[in-house]
C-alpha cells in the first residue's frame, strides 16, 4: 500500500494573463504550449474585431453586443485597447472550479481588471529585443519603418511586481521552453501554498494523503520514532510516539529524512556519453540521469552543464564543443511536461580557460532554472592542477593524451587561460547576477583565492583544495562543498585536502555527489559516524545544501514544507534507500 485517498475539495486552479508587446509572440508560444500541454486552457475571448482579422480564434462582435453583454454583466471582467473592447466570459472561466489553468493574451490595460476579479492572477510578459521585435514587425508588412518605431516606443511598460519573465529571442523551441518552465513554476508555487486548511471549490474532489508511520524521522537536531503526513504535496504533519496510524505505511523503525539535495553532478554528463565518443540520445540520457537519482535518494538536483568551449580542438585532444543551451531546453521540456520525477534546476559550470564562455552565457534568461553558476578555472599549473604530474596521469589515463604530447597541452592551455582570465571571470559575475543565480567559486586553493572570490560575491566554494582556503572561506562566510566519493575513499582522487580531514576541522558544510550520485547518502552516513550526530551528517545534504542554493521550501522535515522524503536503512553499515517521495508522490 502506497498511501491512501480521501474525498476533499481540490485546490482550484490558475489564471494566468500573458502579455507583452507586438511581435513578443504571444500567440505562437500559446498556441505551442497547448499543443505539448492538453492541461493547460485557452480563454477564448469576445472581441470587437472582425473574424478573419487574422489574429488568435476569437468571438467577434460589434461594439453593440459588446455592451449589450457588459450590461448584462456577463463578462468577468473587460478593458479596452488599441481602440478594440475586449472581454473574458464568467463562463469561460468555469474549469478554474475543477483546478485547470487557464490562460489568456491580456495586456498592460487588462492587468488591474483581471487582478480585481481574482487576486491570485499570475502574470507572464513575454519579452525581446527590440530588434527582434522590430524584425517581426517588419515580416507581418503591415506598418512602415516609422509607425514600427512609434509602436515599440509605446510597448515599452514597467515589468508588474511578481510577474514571471520570458525572453522570446531565439527560436520557438527555445521560447517555447522557457514558457512552459514559468507555467510549471506558476503551478508548483499554488501546490506549495499553505495547506494548513483544505482548500474549497464548488466541485467535489480528491486529495492524495500519504503516512509514513512507525519511522525514526530525523528532524533538525534530533531523531525521534514517530510518523510524517504528506498531503496536498507538502509535509502536512509531524507525530511522535510509536502508533501507527490506519493507512500508514509500516516503516519497520527505517529512517525517515528529507529528500537529498544534489548542487553539484557529473553524472548527466555521464549518461550522455557513455563510451568515449559515443553521443547517447540526449532525452534518454536525462530519464536515465533522473531515474538513477531518484533511486538513491535525491529529490532536488542542479544538473551541472559546461560553458565555456573551444573554437578548434587543441593539438593532443579533441576540443570540447558547445552543448549546454541545447541540452538545457530538453532539460526544461521534460519538467513543463512533468516528464521527469525529481526536480530538477540548472548549474551552470562556468569554464574560464575557454573561447566561448561569454557567447555561451549569454543564452540563457532569468527563466531557465538557472540556479547556481560556478566560475572553474581549469588551467594548468593552478587550483586543482597546480600538481602537473598528478595532471599527467589525469590526462594521460581519462583523454588518452601520449605523454609526448602532454607539454604542448600544457602551453597552449596556459597561453588560453591567460589570456581570456579576467574577461571570462567578469562575464561569470555578470552572467549569475543577471539569471539571479548564486555565484560559486571552484577549486579556491589560497587565501588570496578566496578573497577574490568573496569580492565577486560568491556565496559557495565548491571542493576547495586546501584547509587554507576551506579556512578562509569559513572567515567570509561563504559555505563550503567538498564531495562524497572523497569522503568515502578516504581522500581526493586528485591529491587535494581530505574531507574526512576538513569535517574534522568543523569546515565542511555541505557534500555533492561529484560524480557518484549514491556517494551523496553514503557521504552524509560516513560523517554521522565520525561525529556521532546524525541530523548533522543529514542536513549536509539536505538543509545545508538547501540554504546555500537559496531554496526555502525543502531540506527539512518541518511542517509545510514540499513533501520531499526519503525512507532507508543501513545494511552491513550501507545505507539502502527504500522509498523516494517528491511532493508527496512516491518516485522510487
Amino acid at each position: 500500500m502506497t498511501g491512501r485517498i480521501r474525498d476533499e475539495t481540490p485546490p482550484t486552479g490558475r489564471l494566468v494573463a500573458v502579455v507583452g508587446p507586438s511581435g513578443a509572440g504571444k500567440d505562437a508560444l500559446i498556441d505551442a504550449a497547448l499543443s505539448q500541454r492538453p492541461d493547460l486552457r485557452r480563454v477564448r475571448r469576445v472581441i470587437t474585431r472582425p473574424a478573419d482579422a487574422g489574429a488568435e480564434d476569437h468571438e467577434a462582435v460589434d461594439e453593440t453586443e459588446f455592451d449589450r453583454r457588459r450590461t448584462r454583466g456577463e463578462f468577468a471582467f473587460h478593458w479596452q485597447a488599441h481602440g478594440l473592447a475586449y472581454g473574458i466570459p464568467r463562463a469561460a472561466l468555469a474549469p478554474l472550479n475543477e483546478g485547470r489553468t487557464l490562460i489568456f493574451n491580456g495586456s498592460r490595460a487588462a492587468l488591474a481588471a483581471a487582478q480585481a476579479h481574482d487576486p491570485s492572477l499570475a502574470v507572464v510578459v513575454i519579452t525581446a529585443s527590440d530588434e527582434t521585435l522590430a524584425q517581426r514587425l517588419a515580416a507581418r508588412g503591415r506598418e512602415t519603418r516609422d509607425e514600427i518605431a512609434a509602436r515599440l516606443a509605446r510597448g515599452r511598460f514597467p515589468t508588474p511586481p511578481g510577474a514571471h519573465i520570458v525572453e522570446n529571442d531565439r527560436n520557438l523551441t527555445t521560447g517555447v521552453a522557457r514558457f512552459l518552465a514559468a507555467l510549471d513554476t506558476i503551478t508548483d508555487d499554488a501546490s506549495a501554498a499553505d495547506n494548513s486548511t483544505i482548500r474549497r471549490s464548488p466541485v467535489q474532489g480528491t486529495v492524495h494523503e500519504t503516512i509514513l508511520g512507525n519511522a525514526r524521522l530525523i528532524l533538525p537536531g534530533e531523531v525521534v520514532t514517530g510518523s510524517i503526513v504528506l498531503r496536498d504535496g507538502v509535509i502536512a504533519a509531524i507525530d511522535p510516539g510509536p502508533s501507527h496510524p490506519p493507512g500508514a505505511i509500516d516503516c519497520e523503525g527505517d529512517f525517515v529524512s528529507p529528500g537529498l539535495i544534489e548542487l553539484h553532478t557529473d553524472n548527466l554528463e555521464r549518461h550522455m556519453t557513455p563510451r568515449p565518443g559515443v553521443d547517447w540520445p540526449h532525452m534518454n540520457a536525462i530519464i536515465a540521469h533522473d531515474a538513477e537519482l531518484a533511486g538513491v535518494g535525491i529529490t532536488t538536483v542542479f544538473d551541472a552543464l559546461r560553458i565555456g568551449s573551444e573554437h578548434k580542438a587543441p593539438k593532443v585532444r579533441a576540443g570540447y564543443k558547445p552543448y549546454a543551451r541545447g541540452m538545457a531546453t530538453e532539460i526544461l521540456s521534460m519538467v513543463a511536461k512533468d516528464a521527469l520525477r525529481i526536480s530538477h534546476y540548472l548549474h551552470l559550470r562556468a569554464e574560464i580557460c575557454s573561447d566561448t564562455l561569454t557567447d555561451e552565457i549569454a543564452e540563457f534568461s532569468p527563466e531557465d532554472r538557472v540556479g547556481i553558476v560556478s566560475m572553474m578555472d581549469h588551467t594548468p599549473g593552478q587550483r586543482q592542477f597546480a600538481d602537473l604530474d598528478r595532471l599527467r596521469t589525469y590526462m594521460v589515463g581519462k583523454h588518452g593524451i601520449a605523454p609526448t604530447d602532454f607539454e604542448a597541452y600544457i602551453a597552449e592551455r596556459q597561453a588560453l587561460g591567460n589570456r581570456v582570465r579576467a574577461a571570462h571571470e567578469a562575464a561569470a559575475v555578470a552572467g549569475a547576477k543577471r539569471l539571479r543565480a548564486i555565484l560559486a567559486s571552484h577549486d579556491d586553493t589560497t587565501t588570496d583565492h578566496v578573497t577574490t572570490s568573496a569580492a565577486h560575491g560568491a556565496g559557495l566554494a565548491e571542493f576547495p583544495t586546501t584547509l587554507e582556503a576551506a579556512r578562509a572561506c569559513r572567515a567570509h562566510g561563504i559555505a563550503v562543498m567538498l564531495g562524497g566519493p572523497n569522503l568515502i575513499r578516504g581522500g581526493s582522487h586528485s591529491g587535494n585536502v581530505s574531507a574526512l580531514e576538513a569535517a574534522e576541522a568543523g569546515l565542511l558544510d555541505i557534500i555533492s555527489s561529484d560524480y557518484i550520485p549514491a556517494s551523496l547518502l553514503m557521504g552524509a552516513i560516513a560523517l554521522a559516524r565520525q561525529s556521532g550526530d546524525l541530523p548533522a551528517g543529514i542536513a549536509t545534504v539536505t538543509r545545508n545544501a538547501a540554504r546555500a542554493a537559496g531554496l526555502t521550501d525543502r531540506g527539512a522535515l518541518e511542517p509545510g514544507l514540499r513533501g520531499d522524503v526519503i525512507r532507508f536503512r543501513e545494511v552491513n553499515g550501507t545505507p539502502v534507500v527504500r522509498g523516494t517521495w517528491v511532493k508527496g508522490k512516491r518516485v522510487a
